[in-house]
């Protein structure tokens, strides 16, 4: 009898264990999906701020220089905490002061942007396998925001000569074709024809840095809020 007694009190602290260490485990993915999924949030706030200040690096005007520096102090909160290692991510907003301090420096931004591309879809990767197989295409979509924030920067650049340069030339011409394929939107085309005829291919560039940055951030902002609209429903789902 006392053997039966302790067999079963062994068996039920057995499940007993088991039972709290799965409650465990799955509060822990809980946890960890939670942080990944804000991370995202993050980084998806964070890119377009970084692409925006990669645009303002090269305009010297009053008004685009105040921009940038409000722009940079936005930066400097959204970079707070930013749980790189504790995620096995990045550790970029070490990156973040340096850049701050060279806001013309193109090819940095770039290799940062190119780094939050990566962490994006790391972070879309582990979520879906986790508890949101629904996210997809969250990645793809940031990538063509990168192509128009790209050619924004390269154009507000390329603005600052009289002709533009064969090295801008080239870049802005082949982010152009990635842009009209599939066909873009009517308005889109437009400003693509605009800047090609007024800016790429003309014989003397006819646009202000401002007038580029101008032209170009509304398309941006479109796709933007496209992208946070389907980030926002995917995880809703």
């Amino acid at each position: 009898m006392e053997l039966s007694i302790a067999l079963g009190l062994a068996l039920g602290l057995f499940v007993l264990g088991q039972w709290l260490t799965r409650r465990a485990a799955h509060r822990h993915r809980q946890t960890l999906n939670q942080l990944q999924c804000a991370t995202l949030q993050r980084a998806l706030e964070l890119l377009p701020a970084v692409q925006k200040h990669r645009g303002l690096g090269a305009q010297t005007d009053i008004a685009s220089v105040s921009q940038r520096n409000a722009l940079a102090r936005e930066l400097d909160l959204l970079w707070l905490n930013w749980p790189g290692e504790s995620l096995q991510l990045a550790p970029l907003h070490q990156d973040w002061p340096q850049l701050r301090r060279k806001p013309a420096d193109f090819e940095a931004h770039c290799q940062m942007i190119e780094a939050l591309l990566i962490v994006i879809e790391q972070l879309e990767d582990r979520l879906r396998l986790a508890d949101q197989p629904q996210l997809q295409g969250l990645a793809a979509a940031c990538h063509t925001l990168e192509d128009l924030a790209r050619l924004r920067g390269l154009a507000v650049r390329a603005a600052n000569y009289t002709r533009c340069p064969a090295g801008l030339k080239m870049q802005m011409h082949l982010l152009c074709q990635r842009l009209k394929h599939p066909a873009p939107p009517e308005p889109l085309r437009g400003l693509l024809l605009r800047l090609q005829d007024e800016l790429i291919d003309a014989p003397q560039v006819r646009l202000a840095p401002n007038d580029c940055f101008a032209l170009l951030s509304p398309p941006i902002e479109e796709h933007l809020q496209r992208l946070r609209m389907s980030f926002a429903k995917q995880i809703a789902l």
